[in-house]
């Protein structure tokens, strides 16, 4: 009733909490570079001896407390340190300000978890990354629990990106094993969101500054030379004095074009052709020179070719010219006159004997006849 000899009512409840003091020491001096890609530290097997005689929350997490008042919390990934040591991510040392050496107080702790953190990028590089929620889902993979105002170092792709907490749910620091959590991101540190409209603006000019204005008449503005075209060179358009109300350039009267520079000089009559195909300048080439007309086209050559060329007489091998037209009359008089004489010929058709299918009888039959 009273609880003599140690009986239920006379024991005490168990010891649930662990609190130590360790010197802190970086990854780089327990030659585990791996550290550095979570939250984890080693503590010495004295730690795992005092925690397995108390009825301790899993996972392990513990908070961390520096000489100058700064605390975190951590997770635990093995108990092989030395006595008196303990092993801690350079990054979480810089978080409380401890120095190689420092004292830190290790206490062992319980927390809720998480269900939506807020994070702060602290550059904008980190804006650079392709999919970064991607990245910190595989990156957080290294961490226990997270902490309100501490800076996560992210490594990816040869780089460190740092991140700070901004706002931690349901309390200041949780627990983000095995959880389901909701990650938003804040402005990154030093970013101005760009002004779309000037960027727009500067494209365009970038674009079309270079083009010249275009004027009504579908070339350029009055006062613009085209470029290598200097006043007066060939093949630039002059100005127009609107307000003297006469045009200086060419002009259109009657369906005719009539310019105001002076003629061409005249084309030398020993360079053009005599006729089309002949050697030299052809009358109807790009010079400036009426076209021929229709009635030099039906009179050349005597009529008999558009062109003015006559066609080649057709000769015998010793020099002597054949009429063609009338060797073919002849030719064709004397097929004529073979036919009749072998009868196979008849009011101009020819005939084709054929054996009968009964006996030995020939008809004849007309050729084209059915």
């Amino acid at each position: 009733m009273f609880g003599f000899g140690g009986g239920a009512m006379g024991a005490r409840p168990p010891q649930r909490t662990f609190t130590s003091q360790y010197h802190c020491y970086s990854s780089a001096y327990a030659s585990k570079p791996h550290l550095e890609s979570g939250d984890k530290i080693i503590l010495p097997p004295s730690a795992l001896d005092a925690l397995s005689r108390l009825l301790v929350e899993y996972p392990m997490l513990f908070n961390l407390k520096s000489s100058l008042g700064c605390a975190t919390h951590v997770g635990v990934l093995e108990f092989s340190a030395e006595e008196g040591c303990c092993y801690v991510p350079y990054w979480i040392m810089n978080n409380l300000s401890l120095e190689e050496g420092s004292l830190v107080t290790c206490t062992n702790v319980s927390l809720p978890k998480a269900t939506a953190i807020k994070l702060k990028p602290q550059s904008v590089a980190f804006l650079e990354i392709s999919n970064p929620r991607a990245v910190l889902e595989h990156a957080l993979r290294g961490f226990s629990c997270v902490t309100k105002d501490d800076t996560l170092c992210i490594p990816y792709n040869g780089r460190n990106y740092h991140l700070k907490l901004m706002d931690v749910k349901p309390a200041d620091a949780a627990c983000i094993i095995e959880t389901d959590c909701n990650v938003d991101f804040e402005k990154p540190e030093g970013y101005v969101e760009p002004d779309y409209k000037k960027m727009a603006e500067e494209k365009n000019k970038e674009v079309y500054g270079n083009m010249k204005k275009q004027s009504r008449f579908g070339g350029q503005s009055p006062g613009q030379p085209s470029p290598g075209l200097g006043p007066g060179a060939a093949g630039s358009i002059p100005d127009l004095d609107i307000g003297a109300g006469a045009a200086k350039g060419p002009t259109i009267v009657n369906g005719k074009i009539i310019g105001s520079n002076p003629p061409p000089p005249p084309t030398d009559s020993t360079l053009l052709a005599s006729q089309v195909g002949a050697t030299g300048i052809q009358p109807n080439a790009a010079i400036r020179k009426p076209a021929a007309t229709l009635t030099y086209w039906a009179e050349a050559g005597g009529g008999s070719r558009l062109d003015g060329k006559r066609p080649s007489p057709l000769k015998t091998s010793a020099g002597d010219i054949v009429d063609a037209r009338a060797l073919r009359e002849a030719a064709a008089q004397r097929r004529v006159e073979e036919a009749k004489e072998k009868g196979e010929g008849v009011g101009g058709q020819d005939v084709k004997r054929r054996k009968s299918r009964i006996g030995d009888k020939f008809s004849k039959r007309k050729s084209g006849a059915k």
